[in-house]
């Protein structure tokens, strides 16, 4: 006659046990891979200034290149003052470095580089492309242009002289500080970002997290709970220490 056996089922389940070599080994693990640079996925190249932004104005008045763009081109910023007899102008100014010949466009309006709002591409902002403009300007009478915004996006595109002077396009994220009463314009700088196929870029677009950093961020997570549970279920000090003394 064949038995069966009943096993009772219940919602409640041991809790996950992790010695602690293992548990080291997954930490470990995993801070290495947050660690790592994830700056580029897909063909987005994203540099991103995080708490060190960088401020030009009358206070910060050294310049800041973007450098790493493939090739010669280099896009800069400046700030510069013009005297005159009655007052004094001062400006904040982006454009190309050197070289000479043309590989850097910006779009502007009436010599200003056209803010653009997150998600826009190169083509949807309007204005015409130039190698230079003013991004925010202001005057000892308290004139300004344009008003103070916060996170908006200059476009701009270059051509990758490492692949035959291929057209490639990108965004920078400023914000400017231009009010009448203050000695401004300040223009603060958080980041910026490419796409190296070609690709017009939205405004804004950074790259999807790369597979490591979501293992980076499992591990975390699985370790802390492994965690948890191993300092739930360890034993006491006194425990150790009886065993180490006593134990025959």
């Amino acid at each position: 006659m064949n038995t069966e056996t009943t096993k009772t089922e219940t919602n409640s389940s041991p809790a996950p046990t992790l010695d602690s070599s293992k548990l080291v080994s997954l930490l470990a693990l995993a801070a290495g891979a947050v660690a790592m640079p994830q700056t580029s996925n897909a063909d987005i190249i994203f540099t991103d200034l995080g708490t060190n932004p960088v401020t030009l104005g009358p206070n910060n008045i050294a310049p800041f290149t973007i450098t790493n763009l493939p090739g010669v081109a280099r896009l800069g910023f400046v700030f510069r003052t013009r005297m005159t007899v009655v007052t004094s102008s001062r400006y904040v100014l982006a454009g190309q470095v050197a070289p000479a010949a043309a590989y850097v466009w910006l779009k502007t309006n009436a010599s200003f580089i056209v803010q653009a709002s997150q998600g826009k591409t190169w083509n949807q902002i309007p204005g015409r492309s130039s190698t230079f403009g003013a991004v925010g300007a202001a005057n000892g009478q308290g004139i300004i242009f344009p008003s103070s915004y916060s996170h908006q996006y200059l476009g701009f595109k270059f051509k990758d002289s490492t692949h035959a002077g291929a057209f490639r396009y990108g965004w920078i994220d400023v914000s400017l500080d231009n009010p009448p009463s203050a000695n401004g314009p300040d223009v603060t700088i958080f980041g910026y970002a490419y796409d190296n196929t070609g690709t017009r870029l939205g405004m804004g677009l950074v790259p999807e997290p790369s597979s490591m950093s979501l293992f980076a961020l499992g591990a975390l997570a699985l370790g802390a709970k492994a965690l948890r549970a191993w300092r739930r279920n360890r034993p006491s000090p006194s425990s150790f220490l009886g065993r180490s003394l006593f134990a025959r």
